[in-house]
């Protein structure tokens, strides 16, 4: 399935569903779950495609204008944009959909530590 994430940067997201199967051993309080992955995933607002490589050339630099920028707006001094973390992708599938619901659907505000949830800023503290 293909889906577009940012229509302002137009992110597409692929999942594939490659297998459906019964573990009587599985909590359901373990779901949903990844099971792997790949990179970091995109950072919004960043200006597409074409953003993520200006940031992705910076951070490996990790000098000049651009990177202080990219560093600042952020709040990292350090970004490794192909790794991936399946211990937090798992712990952001299970929080960030409710937080997108409240928002979209309930139509709270989200709170503070939701909007540093979603921007990850739990991994820097």
């Amino acid at each position: 399935m293909n889906v577009n994430y940012d229509f302002g940067d137009d992110w597409w997201v692929s999942l594939t569903l490659e297998k459906i199967f019964t573990d009587k051993d599985l909590l359901g309080s373990e779901l949903p779950r990844v099971l792997e992955g790949a990179g970091f995933g995109s950072v919004d607002d960043v200006g597409g495609t074409v953003g993520l490589e200006e940031l992705t050339k910076a951070f490996k630099k990790k000098k000049g204008e651009e990177y202080k920028q990219f560093s600042e707006w952020l709040g990292v001094e350090d970004l490794d944009i192909a790794a991936f973390d399946l211990a937090d992708m798992n712990f952001r599938v299970k929080k960030i959909p409710r937080i997108y619901k409240q928002c979209y659907e309930d139509r709270f505000y989200p709170t503070q530590k939701s909007v540093d949830l979603i921007e990850r800023k739990y991994l820097r503290d």
